[in-house]
């Protein structure tokens, strides 16, 4: 009996060290319909802005209804999700068209789960995949940007009413 209490002993410092690290907090899933929700505003970037090789064209922002809440009252409340479209754009005797998807970005406020980014998880999927998820930015990159700002919740937009 002695001799077990004594291996007990022994082994329990080397599996307390021994811990499996926390899993990364799971990202956001791709936003099914977001196209359905509130249209909160659209904007375009044109050949004349600087970055359009990268960002040049149509961005459309969606809100689910816990999402318009916080556009409304500027507090948004847990299940919050918003998605952002970009899309190419292709100018046909001067009329702007939307082309090819480019990225959906979404947040998601989950305070529980992405506590380490202000209660909002971010995610970028590529074109039209709903499960190729995009390397970059990181949620941390995103988070920074937008906790900069302190935006009103850490959201960028406005809703105009």
């Amino acid at each position: 009996m002695k001799l077990a209490i004594g291996l007990v002993l022994l082994l329990l410092p080397g599996t307390l060290l021994v811990q499996t690290p926390a899993p990364p907090d799971p990202s956001p899933d791709y936003p099914e319909g977001y196209r359905n929700w509130v249209h909160v505003k659209s904007a375009l970037v044109s050949p004349a802005h600087r970055n359009f090789a990268n960002q040049g064209g149509f961005q459309h922002i969606y809100a689910n209804p816990q999402a318009m809440i916080g556009y409304r009252t500027r507090a948004f409340p847990e299940g919050s999700m918003i998605a952002f479209d970009w899309l190419e754009m292709t100018d046909v005797n001067g009329a702007f068209l939307e082309g090819a998807r480019r990225q959906v970005d979404v947040m998601v406020k989950d305070s529980q789960r992405y506590a380490k980014t202000g209660g909002w998880g971010f995610q970028r999927f590529v074109k039209d995949s709903k499960t190729e998820r995009a390397a970059a930015p990181a949620p941390q990159a995103c988070f920074t940007c937008h906790d900069n700002l302190k935006k009103d919740g850490l959201v960028l937009s406005s809703y105009r009413q």
